[in-house]
């Protein structure tokens, strides 16, 4: 059986960046000075330092790039998109790359730490395959890659959305959100559990803890030191945050959670 192609990068434009990739509410109010949750959470869990080699692997618009480079860091951005180089240039001031993940142009152990945010669901496993072989080549000893999907095929609002739907079509109530628009249909071609992307990650010889995460708005006041007044996400009520710790735990919190997040290391290392 032949391989699915990848995804064209002629699918990702200038106004993909700008008006539906993921924070372009943020990158419109704030440019690169306030990152989006995940991404708060993100350079959080990476532990960047001062000296650190940073590379941020489909960095799109380049926020990441920007505050690694705040943190004192020396970043460098790849993405396979020239419209995402374009903008990671200018909102960085840090180098960037055209290139395939699945063919770096780095030299062996060149990186501390890999940002990879939003784009494992965008590639498939034979892509995955050989660009996890590439991340563990250009990363230094103790070096890790920091991991995100915001589709978790267990959620549990893509399980009932069919039910809702009947259900709303039948009692003449406001049809619930599909899961995945058209454009997220072609985008998105590899979407994962925890458990499929613990056994992926295993098999290809790395070590993780997949985290299934909450909804960012149970987190905002421990990501951010201030909430801007017109920030797009408003923190969780009292309510909200005791339904969370009553029900958060597996396997519930399988289920509960949308997006997966993880630090992975080639194991053995």
């Amino acid at each position: 059986m032949s391989a699915e192609p990848a995804v064209p990068a002629e699918r990702y434009t200038e106004d993909y960046f700008l008006g539906r990739c993921g924070g372009a509410e943020f990158f419109e109010l704030y440019g690169a000075r306030v990152l989006k949750p995940v991404q708060a959470y993100s350079l959080r869990r990476a532990g960047l330092a001062n000296g650190m080699r940073v590379l941020d692997l489909g960095c799109g618009r380049g926020e990441l790039l920007h505050h690694a480079r705040e943190a004192g860091a020396s970043g460098v951005g790849t993405d396979y998109a020239p419209p995402a180089l374009k903008f990671a240039a200018k909102v960085s001031g840090c180098p960037v790359a055209c290139c395939d993940a699945k063919a770096l142009p780095f030299a062996d152990a060149s990186f501390d730490r890999v940002f990879f945010i939003g784009v494992i669901d965008h590639l498939h496993d034979w892509e995955l395959e050989k660009c996890f072989a590439e991340l563990a080549r250009v990363l230094r000893p103790g070096g890790k890659v920091v991991i995100h999907t915001c589709t978790n095929t267990w959620y549990y609002k893509r399980w009932t959305y069919r039910l809702r739907l009947r259900l709303a079509r039948l009692l003449g109530l406001r049809e619930p959100s599909p899961p995945k628009s058209d454009e997220d249909e072609a985008l998105h071609v590899n979407e994962h559990s925890p458990g499929n992307l613990s056994r992926f990650l295993a098999r290809s010889g790395w070590t993780s803890r997949v985290e299934v995460r909450p909804n960012y708005k149970l987190e905002l006041r421990a990501l951010y030191a201030e909430l801007p007044p017109d920030f797009p996400l408003k923190p969780a009520g009292a309510w909200r945050a005791f339904w969370h710790r009553l029900f958060w735990w597996p396997p519930l919190s399988w289920i509960l959670g949308r997006e997966l997040f993880c630090v992975a290391e080639p194991a053995g290392r």
